[in-house]
């Protein structure tokens, strides 16, 4: 299977559909069950022999682990065969900071930590409203672009409102939107994004493992998914099955999730998380087809009928 590719937005750059988010690339106290370094290695490796070329980082993933582990995979690899994303805001050392002036730090350590002179994409890292709407944040990325550190920028958002403040007036190209069958507040406005020239890049697409069919209603956790109650479980448990009734025989709940997500047209490239081979194996045969028509207007309508304005935190 070859995989496929498209245009983020009016750059000229085109990406994989399928992306490696590399959230959990790394081992680290926050995330201790993370590949160790030589197994972070194989999968970009294995990632970039499959045809992905987009890669989605950022400081804080892993304490940092992310992008030294992209930087040891990616040193033997010709530039033009991938694209990276990186972030602002919280840093590597377990910090945040969103002053102007720590965009530029920001930045060139991630460089450094990857070993690239320039990085694609940086966005601010799902950063409060007044940095979202603040010019001068923008102009500190701009400059980057300018000195060619940066080839576009933009901002990683969770609802519809704060997609459309990215879009208005502050040059953002790149956009990395929280969306999948079970969050879809923000699909009006990732479809608008598109029609103003923004490459789109659809985060927790698997809705942190629901939708890869690891959890049910008595499922119990330990780790950062401990924030959801139990009755946070039992309504995503409900809507995890009623959701595969509404899929064709045979269809698995993870090819579906993301096969969604790809039949909105403004999307450039989904992101699951991957920490095993396994992973990505399955993230990428999922582009394999497209989802049918009436299953996409199918889980449309669900949704807006079951949730309606209530959306699910993450």
């Amino acid at each position: 299977m070859t995989l496929q590719t498209r245009p983020f937005g009016s750059t000229g750059i085109d990406v994989s559909v399928i992306g490696l988010g590399a959230w959990q690339l790394g081992r680290s106290a926050s995330w201790p069950t993370g590949p160790d370094q030589e197994e972070a290695v194989r999968i970009v490796h294995a990632a970039l022999d499959a045809g992905v070329n987009f890669l989605d980082t950022a400081p804080a993933y892993a304490d940092g682990q992310s992008e030294l582990n992209l930087g040891r995979a990616l040193k033997s690899v010709a530039r033009d065969k991938f694209v990276l994303c990186t972030k602002v805001g919280p840093t590597h050392d377990g910090r945040t900071d969103w002053s102007t002036r720590a965009i530029a730090t920001s930045v060139e350590g991630s460089a450094k930590r990857m070993g690239v002179e320039y990085i694609d994409f940086v966005v601010l890292h799902s950063p409060p409203a007044d940095v979202l709407s603040s010019a001068e944040h923008y102009a500190a990325l701009e400059a980057l672009r300018d000195k060619g550190l940066i080839r576009a920028f933009g901002a990683s958002v969770d609802y519809d409102r704060d997609v459309r403040t990215a879009l208005a007036g502050t040059g953002s190209q790149v956009l990395e939107v929280r969306m999948s069958a079970l969050y879809q507040e923000t699909w009006p406005a990732v479809s608008e994004a598109g029609g103003q020239g923004a490459g789109v890049i659809v985060k927790v697409p698997l809705e942190s493992g629901w939708l890869s069919g690891r959890y049910r209603a008595d499922s119990t956790f330990d780790d950062v998914r401990a924030r959801w109650s139990a009755d946070d479980v039992a309504l995503r448990a409900g809507l995890v099955d009623e959701l595969r009734g509404l899929l064709p025989p045979g269809l698995s709940l993870v090819d579906a999730s993301l096969r969604f997500l790809l039949a909105n047209d403004s999307v450039s490239t989904v992101i699951p998380g991957t920490r095993s081979l396994e992973h990505l194996r399955t993230s990428i045969a999922a582009a394999a087809e497209p989802l049918p028509a009436e299953t996409v207007e199918a889980i449309r309508a669900w949704y807006a009928d079951r949730l309606g304005e209530r959306h699910l935190d993450w």
